[in-house]
């Protein structure tokens, strides 16, 4: 089991539900853009969202407009991204830190790269840390379009660092699926959100309470 992160040379953060206790926020935002829809389409929206956690809104907002039956044009999704936006920017920076992460992250040693990588666009992430004031922590902030596998790859290859030497902390399926992708470690952050958590037998942890 998987007790310290000291002897990773390279980490890469997911944000939502690693960092902070935000994925919350995230759900509301999206049930409140498509509040006149009907129930079972804010089902199907809330269980989607929570099993492809790791997914940029990029990608979601199109394809719960059309669930609602609201062509995705460039312009009317635009539109949703704005509203989004405004609906969970300072809630996030509000949201509760994940138990122990502040020390985990401030505990960086020397010799260690912090990456970021998100479904946040990228505009937002790095606002969004400067805010919280953990953005000279890391290394590289990665966040929407970019992908989270060529995220990696681009780090592993910049930084010179073995994949047996890097780490992706992430809360989704979607993030196990992109350290599956690049051959990194994966600890899954567990939450209340998924079923992904019942059928994920490798490394995982509830908080960073006692890590090192």
């Amino acid at each position: 089991m998987l007790n310290s992160l000291r002897h990773f040379k390279l980490i890469f953060w997911d944000f939502d539900g690693v960092i902070k206790d935000s994925v919350d926020v995230k759900t509301d935002a999206y049930l409140a853009l498509f509040h006149e829809a009907p129930k079972n389409i804010l089902e199907k929206i809330k269980s989607h969202h929570l099993e492809y956690g790791g997914i940029s809104r990029l990608e979601k907002i199109p394809i719960y407009l059309d669930w609602v039956g609201i062509k995705p044009t460039n312009q009317v999704v635009s539109e949703y991204l704005d509203q989004f936006a405004n609906l969970v920017v300072q809630k996030v920076i509000s949201s509760p830190w994940v138990p122990g992460v502040e020390q985990m992250l401030k505990q960086k040693q020397n010799q260690q790269k912090f990456v970021i990588v998100t479904g946040t666009p990228q505009t937002e992430i790095e606002e969004i840390l400067v805010q919280l004031k953990i953005n000279s922590i890391f290394d590289r902030i990665f966040g929407a379009p970019t992908q989270k596998s060529k995220a990696i790859k681009w780090a592993l290859q910049n930084y010179n660092i073995k994949m047996e030497d890097s780490l992706l902390i992430g809360d989704s399926k979607t993030d196990w699926f992109a350290a599956e992708e690049t051959g990194i470690q994966f600890l899954l952050r567990e939450t209340d959100n998924s079923d992904f958590f019942s059928q994920y037998s490798g490394n995982k942890i509830k908080d960073f309470i006692g890590f090192i």
